[in-house]
C-alpha cells in the first residue's frame, strides 16, 4: 500500500473524534435565557443570529475531543467572565431585535 493509499484509509476510519467549540453550548444557554425575558422575536434565526455576534466577539475555544468528553475541556468561567457573557449577550440581543434578518410579518 502507497503512502497516499494509508492516509485515505487512515481518514476514512470511523472515528469518535470531533472539532467543538468548547463554549458552544454556554453561549447557547445564556442567549436562550436571555431572549426568554426579552421583548423580541424568539425565532431561530433570531436565535442563532444573536448566537453569531456573541461567538464572533471572542467566545471561541476549538477543542478536537470525543464524544461525551467535551465538559472536561470547557473553559472555566470566573464572575467577571460571565458577566462579560452576559453584557455581550444583551448587547448582541440589541442588535438583532434592532435590525433582524427577516420582515416584521415573519417575527415569532
Amino acid at each position: 500500500m502507497s503512502g497516499i493509499d494509508e492516509k485515505e484509509t487512515h481518514r476514512k476510519r470511523p472515528e469518535q473524534y470531533e472539532l467543538k467549540n468548547a463554549y458552544d453550548e454556554m453561549v447557547r444557554d445564556a442567549v436562550q435565557e436571555a431572549m426568554d425575558s426579552a421583548d423580541m422575536c424568539k425565532c431561530e434565526r433570531c436565535f442563532l443570529d444573536v448566537c453569531a455576534i456573541v461567538f464572533n466577539q471572542g467566545y471561541t475555544h476549538f477543542v478536537n475531543t470525543k464524544e461525551g468528553e467535551l465538559l472536561k475541556k470547557v473553559p472555566s468561567m470566573q464572575h467577571g467572565n460571565e458577566v462579560e457573557l452576559k453584557v455581550k449577550v444583551l448587547n448582541a440581543i440589541k442588535l438583532v431585535s434592532s435590525f433582524p434578518h427577516h420582515d416584521k410579518d415573519e417575527i415569532v
